[in-house]
């Protein structure tokens, strides 16, 4: 029996020797350049290490710094939850104090913005309805991306209205409406919205979200109410 051609395996072994070449060859001219190029690839090779090490001790400062303003806002958290249920003003208004500076002070880490919406909620529970939904503005606008981001202007808006600025209030809803409207809040945002409406004599409107709520989020507990309202609403 004749042998089988060889052709295609010696091919083969002649692409493996081709691509070992290429590779020394290489290396050849890296060897050549860092032996006539030796103290600048030193100096290179050094700042490169010094780039790494300040890097690693600045994500370690970062950090440290991050967990200081974590901690330091759980405690702050912490003491309002032992005192609010006292009653004491003057000691919640101490708090409250050392919340606005910790969130003036801190630049790094979470801790500043969930300070605006902590605060927010805590001048709500105070019943300084405009601090509070300013704070609660801040928040939104430093965090748009968060699911936190709407909820906080629908409390913001909330404030407003219990402020008597329902003019106020409008703006926010038609901010929400616009930015958020398919947020996981969006059947609170209406239903508000159209409360508001009604609120201001803009009864087509009102009907009109409230139908959105009932109609989108059907089995919602905005929705039960959003038919109460709008029942009410037609007996007008």
């Amino acid at each position: 029996m004749a042998r089988k051609p060889r052709y295609r395996n010696e091919q083969r072994s002649g692409d493996i020797q081709i691509q070992r070449n290429i590779i020394e060859r290489f290396l050849m001219q890296v060897k050549d350049f860092v032996k006539k190029n030796r103290r600048a690839v030193l100096i290179g090779a050094l700042c490169f290490l010094a780039v790494i090490v300040i890097v690693v001790i600045g994500l370690i400062v970062v950090d440290g710094i991050r967990s200081r303003n974590e901690a330091r806002f759980e405690k702050i958290v912490d003491e309002y939850n032992r005192i609010a249920p006292s009653g004491d003003s003057v000691k919640v208004t101490a708090v409250i104090e050392d919340l606005k500076g910790f969130i003036e002070s801190s630049r790094i880490g979470p801790g500043r913005s969930l300070g605006y919406y902590t605060l927010g909620d805590i001048l709500h529970t105070r019943k300084e309805f405009k601090d509070a939904a300013r704070y609660f503005i801040l928040y939104a606008e430093g965090n748009g991306a968060t699911v936190l981001a709407p909820l906080a202007l629908v409390k913001a808006a909330i404030c407003l209205e219990e402020a008597d600025d329902l003019k106020g209030a409008l703006v926010v809803y038609r901010r929400l409406e616009d930015e958020y409207s398919d947020s996981v809040v969006a059947d609170q945002i209406y239903y508000h919205f159209a409360r508001a409406c009604a609120l201001t004599g803009d009864l087509a409107n009102a009907k009109a979200h409230y139908n959105k709520v009932i109609n989108t989020y059907p089995e919602s507990t905005f929705a039960q109410r959003a038919r109460k309202r709008l029942f009410m609403l037609g007996a007008r």
